[in-house]
């Protein structure tokens, strides 16, 4: 069987989590890394873009910098996102896109859900009934109502996949962060969501986020035939981090590269 490394729940700013996402990766291709699946947080929450996305477009800067929260540009695709620190939980894995084929996995739609799959799998677990779906991106749902959003990069054989798993959520300051569509009123906006979205907590008598960690992670193990074994971050990969950190991922030039 596949040993995997787990790195367990941390909580960290959006600069941090992107720049540790991509020295995964960066050091996976080099063979310096494990395939790796990993959980944070994000303190404080964090609007994030997609790769190709305008931060004008999609942000309401002024907003969010009043309420000291932070904006980051994701190397995944997607849409713009809202972390919000008390509300949900992200999860990312690394691995060769060899070993989803090897799976039976040969599309890359296929391969995005055989990852969420692992999600589904561990709700489950958990004890909730889930269904996939594709809105934009594939997407996982709960009676219905969308809980997880998900984006991937590819590069040199390996691929990073990170999402979102919804505890609870709060329309009013998601589109106050994230700016509605040309021609689409805030109001509008915050109804839609309100209507097509929901938090797991929702489903929850008594919710216990260490035990959804384990869930969790017990339906990747089942979902992709792995043994997850805790690790740490290596000293190449906190290094590569900090130096992305700094001179990307916090970096204007970077984040206003469409504007």
């Amino acid at each position: 069987m596949n040993v995997w490394r787990f790195l367990p729940l941390e909580v960290k700013n959006g600069f941090w989590n992107m720049a540790l996402d991509e020295s995964i990766l960066k050091m996976a291709i080099e063979k310096k890394s494990p395939n790796t699946l990993r959980f944070y947080k994000w303190k404080p929450s964090t609007a994030s873009i997609g790769r190709n996305q305008s931060l004008s477009n999609e942000i309401n800067v002024p907003f969010t910098k009043e309420k000291g929260f932070k904006i980051v540009r994701r190397i995944t695709g997607g849409g713009a996102v809202f972390h919000d620190e008390y509300r949900e939980i992200t999860y990312s894995i690394v691995c060769p896109i060899k070993f989803l084929e090897n799976l039976d996995a040969n599309k890359v739609i296929e391969q995005f859900e055989i990852i969420t799959q692992g999600i589904i799998m561990g709700l489950t677990i958990f004890g909730l009934k889930t269904e996939k779906d594709i809105i934009h991106c594939p997407a996982i749902l709960l009676d219905g109502k969308k809980f997880s959003g998900n984006a991937q990069v590819r590069k040199k054989g390996y691929l990073l996949q990170h999402g979102t798993i919804l505890l609870d959520l709060d329309p009013e300051l998601m589109y106050s962060v994230l700016k509605a569509p040309e021609n689409v009123g805030k109001s509008r906006m915050v109804r839609s969501v309100r209507a097509k979205c929901i938090g797991i907590k929702n489903y929850c008598l008594n919710f216990q986020e260490g035990k959804l960690i384990v869930s969790l992670k017990k339906g990747f193990e089942n979902a992709l035939g792995i043994k997850l074994e805790d690790g740490i971050i290596s000293e190449n990969e906190k290094e590569l981090a900090e130096q992305l950190a700094k001179e990307k991922y916090s970096n204007l030039s970077w984040l206003k590269k469409y504007e």
